[in-house]
């Protein structure tokens, strides 16, 4: 998974409980760098399993719940980082609707080395239907990211789970009216 995530789910840390926080958790994650992640390094998944982990014990939350606030967060940071690339859409649905076919495509263009998960939109009627899948398990992440696509759109509708696999590696969500 690329460094630029773990970059920035250390800026989420920080941004949550400070910097102070931010190092205990990543001494409580036990990771083999001590945390210090390069944004254009590659580095496994399981690594940012380990840092929610350990901010789910430090702070009791649930690591579902700290996962979506960090796909939240995650979509806010990528209107900065990738401003070109969200300035192109007007709605959440459109983004949402170019995720695997634009997005993930230029990503690819980016980073050659990584594999973004699968994200599929269809509309019916006036719900649209997002399915997320990967061979990591960040359903919850992506909730997060379509959930700060809606807030920074002005989507008013409801994001509801229609279904996610146990492990969280497969996920279909609804905006609904």
């Amino acid at each position: 998974m690329k460094g630029i995530v773990f970059s920035e789910l250390v800026g989420f840390l920080d941004k949550a409980g400070g910097p102070v926080f931010a190092e205990k958790v990543l001494a409580d994650a036990g990771l083999p760098h001590g945390g210090a992640y390069s944004r254009v390094g590659q580095y496994p998944w399981q690594e940012a399993v380990r840092v929610v982990e350990a901010a789910s014990r430090e702070t009791g939350a649930d690591a579902a719940d700290l996962c979506h606030q960090f796909g939240v967060y995650l979509f806010e940071r990528f209107t900065v980082l990738y401003a070109d690339i969200v300035g192109r859409y007007a709605t959440a649905e459109a983004l949402l609707a170019h995720v695997g076919d634009h997005i993930h495509e230029e990503v690819k263009v980016l980073y050659p080395d990584t594999s973004p998960p699968s994200v599929t939109a269809r509309a019916d009627g006036t719900t649209l239907h997002v399915e997320y899948a990967s061979h990591r398990p960040f359903a919850h992440i992506a909730h997060g990211l379509v959930a700060g696509a809606m807030k920074h759109f002005g989507d008013e509708r409801e994001l509801r789970w229609i279904h996610a696999s146990d492990d969280g590696s497969q996920a279909e969500f609804a905006l609904t009216e």
